[in-house]
């Protein structure tokens, strides 16, 4: 005896068929036990309607900034809309909490990095204080070295040098 289905039922696994990302058609149909003509009947019935198209890219695959705007969108909404959103937006809300989590460690990992940049940059303002001392020091004992020979030279003149005495 064949099983019938009801039409939110047929439109829910062709919209996850459609969504599906990385997974097979085979695991969706096993986790909805439906007969695999079935789905791709129902697929040639509902899939061609006005709101149900094949997703152009998976979640899987969205940009950072389309991430971030699905989580933002998630949760500023009413606990009550949420899954209206999700089925909306193709998502599951696994994805929403994993995509949150990744935001999360993002931030704090830029975080951390700008202690380590400050404090690197500390190191090396201090760095380059001490070598501006140490190159100010030796211009000052080369200028004095550069002083005494021209000094030593005027009185080689003025006297004559002691290499001939």
């Amino acid at each position: 005896m064949r099983q019938q289905y009801s039409e939110e039922f047929k439109k829910a696994a062709i919209q996850k068929v459609l969504t599906r990302g990385n997974r097979s058609v085979k695991s969706i149909r096993d986790e909805l036990g439906i007969a695999n003509s079935a789905i791709y009947k129902w697929q040639q019935e509902y899939a061609m309607s006005g709101n149900m198209k094949k997703s152009e890219r998976s979640p899987q695959n969205w940009k950072a900034i389309e991430k971030l705007n699905a989580v933002i969108t998630y949760e500023g909404l009413p606990e009550a809309e949420r899954g209206e959103f999700l089925r909306r937006e193709g998502l599951h809300s696994d994805q929403i909490v994993m995509w949150k989590k990744n935001m999360e460690a993002g931030l704090e990992s830029a975080k951390k990095m700008t202690m380590q940049e400050i404090s690197a940059r500390a190191k090396d303002r201090k760095k380059i204080r001490e070598l501006e001392s140490d190159l100010n020091r030796k211009d000052r004992a080369l200028a004095e070295t550069a002083a005494l020979l021209v000094l030593k030279k005027k009185a080689d003149l003025l006297w004559g040098s002691g290499e001939n005495e």
